[in-house]
């Protein structure tokens, strides 16, 4: 990519969306609810994988609460000082090519023959101009009017495509996702745990869909990057919804049962 001209430019066939936000639609309530099931509370992420033990357990679930307690409906559009923050809270300690919340001054390659080839992020000399236009750009009226869940998952892309970190970039991408939708009402827990439990369990998919994006080119078809999101969202909230429904028939149970107990 030639970074001094990139354009944050895309395309997305929203009527191949369509079952999917149909889908998110149906299940609203367990997307809006504050509960989190166990298989969420429970189920190891890839946070766990920063080496220190103690961080991996504190500063991932801490950023989790600071993204919960700063980005709640009506509360101020993410800036690039928040995603500092997160990454502050996320970065890998012990990586030398890497200041804890700070952008990148290296160059980074990411990548593998498995899922399509090597993508080189933006250079450092251009990203502070590309980090400032990204946070115009998602907040831009087309952007923003788009699907929460999809307007999400753009955002997710471009800043990975950018990379604007040394480290921890999926880290604070995911974070990124779980603020934006937080803001729209959704279940912050939801919007971290739904599609990063999706992405890691895909991992080969997610990243060959980011690598085929990124080798064409701009107007970057995010269709199917964001199917493959979307899908994901709907089948965590499908599970979350059974558990709540679960619960709700267990206290109907016991309360049926209590009503009816002999005297």
């Amino acid at each position: 990519m030639y970074w001094p001209a990139f354009e944050f430019d895309y395309r997305l066939d929203i009527s191949r969306l369509m079952p999917h936000i149909a889908a998110i639609g149906y299940y609203r309530q367990a997307a809006m609810s504050g509960v989190v099931p166990p298989q969420w509370r429970d189920r190891p992420v890839a946070d766990a994988s920063l080496p220190n033990q103690d961080d991996a357990s504190a500063r991932p679930a801490a950023a989790r609460a600071w993204v919960a307690a700063r980005f709640v409906p009506g509360s101020a559009l993410l800036s690039l000082a928040d995603l500092l923050d997160m990454h502050r809270m996320v970065a890998d300690l012990s990586n030398p090519e890497s200041t804890p919340g700070a952008l990148r001054t290296l160059p980074v390659q990411v990548g593998r023959k498995e899922v399509g080839g090597i993508h080189f992020g933006a250079s450092p000399e251009h990203l502070p101009r590309l980090m400032e236009r990204y946070i115009n750009f998602i907040h831009g009226r087309n952007c923003a009017a788009l699907h929460p869940v999809a307007h999400a998952l753009v955002a997710h892309f471009f800043l990975v495509t950018i990379h604007p970190f040394g480290d921890a970039n999926g880290r604070v991408s995911r974070l990124l996702m779980a603020g934006l939708l937080a803001q729209r009402g959704y279940n912050v827990h939801g919007g971290f745990y739904a599609l990063s439990a999706y992405f890691y369990q895909n991992d080969i998919e997610y990243h060959t869909l980011l690598h085929r994006c990124w080798r064409q080119g701009a107007p970057f078809e995010l269709t199917p990057f964001v199917a493959f999101g979307m899908e994901g969202f709907v089948m965590e909230l499908r599970s979350m919804d059974s558990f709540i429904r679960m619960k709700r028939g267990r206290a109907c149970d016991s309360l049926h049962s209590s009503a009816v107990a002999p005297a």
